[in-house]
């Protein structure tokens, strides 16, 4: 795995510094991606390039954020309306937000192990379709890459249900990940 930070959609080019000082002094003994949200690291203008170059330079990860399926889906739960409902108030700077970030997909490799965090829906032969494209890609990285792939959905509960739907179309094209993972049923805590 890798050590994950999560930048806020606030966290734009002005700070890129603040990243960079606080990524330097990290111990290189681990793996570390860093998933942002700001508009203009998703421009393919200079502020992504420098971006990109940067994590490059470090040797981290560019979390790719997959959030389509969530956002395209007909809210049949309120989880779904949750996460697709905005924030109040809306950030000047950045524009009204959603609770579950909604931004352009861009596949992009800055190291090792790049991450694809893909929110998937309640309506899984949706999140099949859109998941569609994440099997051409992962073959390609897997190639020179170690890909990590961090599947949920807006409702917890339903994510190893998003699991199991995706296993099957994710071994065909990755038959070295084996059988899917026995997912337990929690019991109830009261």
């Amino acid at each position: 795995g890798q050590y994950w930070l999560q930048l806020p959609a606030a966290f734009g080019p002005r700070d890129l510094p603040a990243l960079w000082q606080f990524l330097d002094a990290l111990p290189a003994t681990f793996t570390y991606g860093v998933e942002v949200r700001h508009p203009c690291f998703f421009d393919k203008g200079e502020d992504e390039q420098r971006l990109n170059r940067g994590l490059h330079a470090r040797g981290v990860n560019r979390v790719i954020l997959d959030s389509r399926p969530v956002h395209a889906a007909h809210p049949h739960s309120e989880a779904v309306r949750d996460a697709q409902r905005k924030k109040s108030p809306p950030n000047p700077e950045i524009g009204p937000q959603r609770k579950k970030t909604k931004v352009p997909v861009h596949a992009v490799v800055t190291a090792s192990h790049p991450m694809v965090r893909f929110i998937g829906s309640d309506n899984m032969a949706q999140n099949r379709e859109f998941f569609a494209a994440w099997l051409q890609k992962l073959p390609q990285w897997r190639q020179t890459t170690t890909p990590f792939l961090f599947l949920h959905t807006p409702d917890i509960a339903q994510a190893p249900e998003l699991v199991n739907t995706l296993w099957h179309d994710l071994r065909s094209v990755l038959p070295e990940i084996g059988t899917a993972p026995s997912i337990p049923q929690q019991s109830s805590l009261f």
